[in-house]
């Protein structure tokens, strides 16, 4: 009985951590502008992505978003600093890019700036970005011009900041909306590492257990031996006597 308590209790705690694995989304091969909720048009992927690669050949640096439905459990900001991690974004060029994740289900988003710019783009100014150019589009649920107004924003700073980079930005953003919106592929990550350890520590905790039965078992019987030992010596005694 307490064998099965063990192995219930076991499988209970992986099947609660299966749905936190799940939820990660694979690094992308190039890493841009990922939509996994389908909330923005392609033109502005696509305006994005052109801007990305004058941005990234003149300074290293990249301006991502990523946008998903996914992000479990978790609150946002944790969700973000492990896409962060797992995507390895502070790898890309002089770790002067800047990464943001919306929820799009929860209404949320979340920020992380690269560790050689945050002296120069504290997260004070990169609000006020945010306050003046994505939140009042966010409010009509409009992510189309929320991303646009706010990649154009963020792009300007850099603009600023290093001498002689012109990205030929361009503020009319009806010329990138419309048409049919559709999610970017995202391939998760397989489970089935985690299944194998499951299976194989199923295996082994039944395993430990018949030893461990065994063990106790053979304690038993030698205790019994010795008491049969003992009561017999007793017997010749009071026998002898």
């Amino acid at each position: 009985m307490k064998k099965l308590l063990y192995i219930i209790s076991f499988i209970l705690i992986i099947s609660f951590l299966l749905p936190f694995c799940a939820s990660a989304h694979s690094a992308p091969d190039e890493i841009s502008v990922h939509d996994f909720s389908g909330v923005l048009s392609d033109g502005i992927k696509t305006y994005i992505k052109s801007k990305n690669d004058i941005l990234f050949s003149e300074t290293e640096a990249k301006i991502i978003f990523v946008t998903t439905q996914d992000s479990g459990e978790q609150n946002i900001n944790d969700f973000c600093e492990d896409l962060y991690s797992n995507w390895r974004i502070s790898e890309i060029g002089r770790r002067n890019s800047i990464f943001m994740v919306v929820d799009t289900k929860k209404e949320e988003y979340a920020f992380l700036i690269g560790k050689s710019i945050r002296l120069a783009l504290p997260e004070s100014d990169m609000y006020k970005y945010i306050v003046d150019n994505f939140e009042p589009h966010l409010l009509k649920r409009d992510y189309d011009k929320a991303v646009f107004a706010t990649y154009n924003a963020i792009a300007k700073w850099y603009e600023e900041k290093y001498e002689g980079l012109n990205l030929n930005l361009d503020n009319d953003v009806f010329k990138y909306v419309g048409g049919e919106k559709t999610k970017d592929k995202d391939i998760k990550e397989s489970n089935l590492w985690l299944w194998i350890v499951l299976i194989v520590s199923l295996i082994l905790m039944v395993v430990v257990l018949k030893i461990k039965r065994n063990i106790e078992l053979k304690i038993r019987q030698h205790e019994r031996r010795v008491l049969r030992k003992k009561f017999k010596i007793d017997i010749d005694k009071i026998t002898n006597s």
